[in-house]
């Protein structure tokens, strides 16, 4: 057995009121004493049984090895896990004082990793020779289902995360959702005809923060069901500045193109606004379940990869040709163009190119209006 006990992650046990719990002089230890000169070693590791969160349930320090795993209760780190052998693994400082894990007889194994270790097989180096380097990682392990973690002394540690408390911490974001409002309020009335009714004023003035309100309000459910923190300003800060970024996107690559007269710029504003949209899910997934950074960065790249080719593909299918847009549907004052306008000469004899493509489609449509009249007639 090792020189190990589990440490309590709740806390030190609750006092009460009035009660003296300083031991008698006559019995405090030595090194309680004087502490000063008490030789104090630090643990060979950490062993700590994660909940499906990722957060600590059990910790076990680890002063010597072997450790041993399973759900006897005469094991160091007694798993409460039908799945888990009574003796499932022990883990022994290998060559160079590593620890390798040796998995015991049982019928599920465990996993390092991504890698199956079967029951009773060889013991299997796990931390690499002798002291750990810096900014190592700690070595994830799986007993059954319950998830397992690692940690010595020189693994390296996730950088402090910022705690946003103070009221102070949310100006910023209601300063930008100001801009975003009224960005919204400008965008509607350029768009309203004239001797327009007041109920139309009614979507972008309660309708458009209601809506982002709840979107956040949604969010801030799950980061309390997952995080167990009911974290409402940051989604809003995600939120604020991910529909920005898509107005400020769209108002620059839609200018460009009327600008440079290149139709390019028109042709990124779906790809461009979907990429900011698949990044503001990403950073409201990731308040969720911090955790899984990565997985849910490779799961929305995927998304906007497929998303994109099946975009491609139907407009091939439907317009032949990739992309909807044909030009711009927004031009700026004729003064502010970066080139020449083209003469009409030239106009009208580029015109004259799509003349071919016209009369295919035009055809195609009388042809399948034909076919759906001969249809009705028989019915």
């Amino acid at each position: 057995m090792s020189q190990a006990g589990y440490m309590d992650t709740e806390g030190p046990a609750p006092t009460v009121p009035g009660e003296d719990h300083t031991p008698p002089p006559d019995t405090v230890p030595p090194a309680m004493a004087a502490p000063e000169a008490a030789e104090r070693t630090a643990p060979l590791a950490r062993i700590e049984v994660l909940d499906r969160d990722g957060r600590v349930r059990h910790a076990l320090q680890v002063a010597a090895w072997p450790v041993t795993i399973g759900r006897a209760i005469d094991n160091d780190l007694v798993l409460d896990d039908p799945h888990v052998a009574p003796h499932h693994a022990v883990i022994e400082a290998g060559a160079g004082g590593s620890p390798q894990l040796r998995v015991l007889s049982g019928r599920n194994g465990m996993r390092w990793g991504r890698r199956h270790l079967l029951p009773g097989g060889e013991p299997v180096p796990i931390g690499g020779r002798g002291t750990p380097p810096a900014g190592s990682a700690a070595i994830e392990l799986t007993a059954g289902l319950t998830r397992l973690r690692l940690r010595r002394s020189a693994d390296a540690l996730e950088p402090e995360r910022d705690l946003a408390t103070a009221s102070n911490d949310h100006v910023g974001t209601l300063v930008l959702a100001l801009l975003l409002w009224m960005w919204i309020l400008a965008e509607h009335a350029i768009g309203l005809d004239p001797g327009s009714k007041a109920s139309d004023w009614l979507p972008p003035l309660v309708g458009a923060p209601l809506a982002l309100g709840g979107w956040c309000l949604m969010w801030a459910l799950a980061s309390k069901i997952f995080q167990h923190r009911f974290e409402f300003w940051p989604h809003v800060a995600v939120a604020v500045r991910g529909l920005l970024a898509v107005e400020v996107a769209n108002f620059a690559l839609i200018w460009l193109s009327g600008l440079s007269g290149w139709p390019g710029f028109g042709r990124l504003v779906t790809g461009g606004t979907a990429a900011i949209g698949v990044v503001t899910l990403w950073a409201h997934a990731r308040l969720v379940l911090p955790q899984q950074r990565r997985a849910l960065a490779y799961a929305a790249t995927a998304a906007y990869v497929a998303g994109a080719a099946i975009l491609l593909a139907l407009n091939q299918q439907r317009q032949e040709r990739w992309f909807a847009e044909l030009y711009a549907h927004m031009l700026p004052p004729p003064s502010l163009l970066w080139q020449t306008p083209t003469p009409r000469e030239a106009f009208v004899k580029r015109a004259e190119r799509l003349r071919p493509v016209l009369d295919k489609s035009s055809a195609e449509a009388a042809a399948e209006q034909k076919e759906k009249g001969d249809e009705a007639d028989d019915e």
